[in-house]
């Protein structure tokens, strides 16, 4: 039988746009798992002179990061205690 290739050239741009949110975010996940990128509360607290997190950030943003990856497992009161919390302190953004 003939063998046949192919090559599909594909620019990055165009592969990211091609992705859903949760498959964008997955791949946030990939990327900071094998060091490509610092996640996002690192960089939070690494940018322009900011104080690097203490044990009680991170211990507080690993909570943050199970509660976001853990959402569809939440009970409905237990969703609205979080949103309840985080209304508190929308006038701050």
């Amino acid at each position: 039988m003939p063998e046949f290739s192919t090559e599909v050239d594909i620019d990055p741009s165009e592969f990211i746009d091609a992705c859903s949110k949760r498959e964008r975010d997955r791949l946030i996940e990939i990327l900071e798992e094998d060091g490509y990128i610092q996640s996002s509360t690192e960089t939070l607290a690494n940018n322009n002179g900011v104080r690097r997190p203490n044990i009680n950030d991170e211990i507080f943003w690993d909570a943050l990061k199970v509660l976001m990856k853990s959402r569809h497992l939440l009970t409905l009161e237990e969703e609205q205690t979080i949103i309840k919390i985080s209304d508190k302190f929308k006038f701050l953004y």
